[in-house]
């Protein structure tokens, strides 16, 4: 499809999207939007061979991202984001979230994340038992209370300062000798 005859709701986007100087949605594969006022992602489901996209310090409060099933790094930080579907990027090795107001994330369709950064948002539980592949996991500024690491076997870096971390969780996360830790 030619970028021109996307329907893209925001114009910011748009200009973006128009900015990579391609002619076919398919010739897309990185995407740099960073700082563009962006508030609306609409049309970004016709990107279908999106390996990476920056979307960092938009306006953006809700983002799908289910369609563009080849993504393998995604940068969405210091948004506004509330609604995140990225259920259908099964390649995906790193997200960057903090810094939004995700009450809650889905992850369970990701099983290739390596990194995962949702630093400063409200998340209460995140599910990581079917991330076996998770490196660096941090969590600061959320509101967790439990939570359990023990599949993520390859964990080499943990924070979750500025968490309500039950007694429990402190000692599960103290007795992962292997990784990195700053609660």
């Amino acid at each position: 499809m030619k970028l021109t005859e996307i329907p893209f709701k925001d114009d910011a986007f748009k200009a973006c999207v128009l900015a990579t100087q391609k002619e076919n949605a398919e010739d897309i594969i990185e995407l740099n939007c960073r700082k563009h006022k962006i508030e609306s992602v609409e049309g970004i489901e016709y990107l279908t061979e999106l390996k990476l996209i920056d979307l960092t310090r938009n306006n953006l409060t809700k983002v799908d991202l289910s369609k563009n099933t080849k993504l393998e790094e995604i940068f969405l930080g210091n948004n506004a984001i509330e609604e995140l579907d990225i259920s259908g990027c099964k390649e995906l090795k790193h997200l960057e979230v903090f810094m939004n107001d995700l009450e809650s994330l889905d992850i369970s369709n990701n099983a290739l994340i390596e990194e995962l950064w949702a630093d400063v948002n409200e998340i209460s539980v995140l599910n990581t038992d079917n991330l076996s592949e998770l490196e660096d996991l941090r969590l600061n500024s959320n509101n967790i209370v439990d939570m359990d690491l023990s599949k993520n076997a390859k964990l080499k870096k943990i924070q979750v300062l500025e968490n309500p971390l039950s007694d429990t969780t402190r000692s599960q996360l103290q007795a992962l000798a292997a990784a990195q830790i700053k609660m």
